[in-house]
């Protein structure tokens, strides 16, 4: 077997596709289809990884395996055009993506504090790190922006931001808001995006971070004595458990205790329990 096919094995870990969903894949849509090496066991050849990194892109953003897995690259052209309209940013946000991509990672702190210098944090976030966050989103999904190049920008803004949280956090005050997503849900930039705000308005903040079991988040809301939990779910999240967690967290924590969540995935909810409040951006925070 050439050296440019690929185990199972790898493209699990490479696509974020579960070896089990390839294989239903394989028999339901055709796709992916592997070839076999001596020993019988599944081989791919790199071409078929990077469609699976497509197609993964484009579950991402909330479109089934039915609607894109047996597509052809044409197809796959015509819905990434429409999701991701080709417009160019304003010039800050631009810059920034060109040192991004340049490597230099001093230089991209450097644009970052730059930008939250001249701007303050609320403006920082709003007109820089959300359109920032974007349309990097939307030239990775392309292809035009490397995984790599996506979670460099990733950790550069959480240290940047945990630090700047950290200085503001000294004058914060009443009322208390303990943040965190749930298991399952591994992204947090969201979550720190609003611990900055809140952090910009005196408001104090405790951010226990990505994937903390329900049963711990009633024990932290009790032991911080907080007055708001918020969780956030991005478009990756199953749409289908959000409900379910939501309602044995409000049965779990004291009805004095406001639930906020927000995030892509929450969009379409409705019905939601009493003292739940769904936020769909970040301008819609009550503080």
């Amino acid at each position: 077997m050439q050296s440019d096919y690929l185990s199972i094995g790898a493209v699990e870990r490479d696509s974020g596709i579960a070896r089990d969903t390839l294989r239903v894949w394989e028999r339901r849509y055709g796709f992916p289809l592997p070839a076999r090496n001596d020993k019988g066991e599944r081989m791919y050849p790199l071409e078929q990884l990077r469609r699976l990194q497509r197609i993964r892109r484009l579950l991402d953003q909330g479109l089934r395996p039915g609607k894109v897995v047996a597509l052809t690259e044409y197809d796959l052209d015509r819905i990434e055009a429409d999701l991701y309209p080709d417009h160019e940013a304003d010039d800050a946000i631009e810059r920034i993506i060109s040192v991004l991509q340049s490597g230099d990672v001093a230089q991209l702190d450097s644009e970052l504090s730059s930008s939250y210098q001249q701007q303050g944090m609320e403006t920082f976030i709003t007109q820089t790190v959300i359109p920032l966050l974007k349309t990097v989103g939307e030239r990775w999904a392309m292809g035009r922006l490397q995984i790599y190049e996506e979670h460099l920008l990733s950790e550069v803004l959480t240290r940047f931001l945990n630090s700047e949280i950290y200085l503001l956090q000294k004058a914060a005050k009443k009322p208390r808001v303990v943040l965190a997503t749930l298991p399952g849900e591994e992204h947090t930039l969201g979550l720190l995006m609003v611990a900055a705000l809140l952090s910009s308005r005196n408001i104090s903040v405790i951010n226990l971070g990505a994937e903390v079991p329900l049963d711990q988040l009633t024990s932290a809301v009790d032991r911080y004595e907080a007055d708001i939990l918020g969780v956030t779910f991005s478009g990756a999240y199953q749409y289908e458990n959000i409900r379910s967690n939501i309602n044995e967290l409000r049965d779990s924590i004291p009805q004095g205790v406001d639930i906020w969540m927000g995030g892509e995935a929450v969009k379409r909810m409705r019905k939601l329990p009493l003292g739940v409040t769904k936020f769909t951006s970040m301008d819609k925070l009550p503080f």
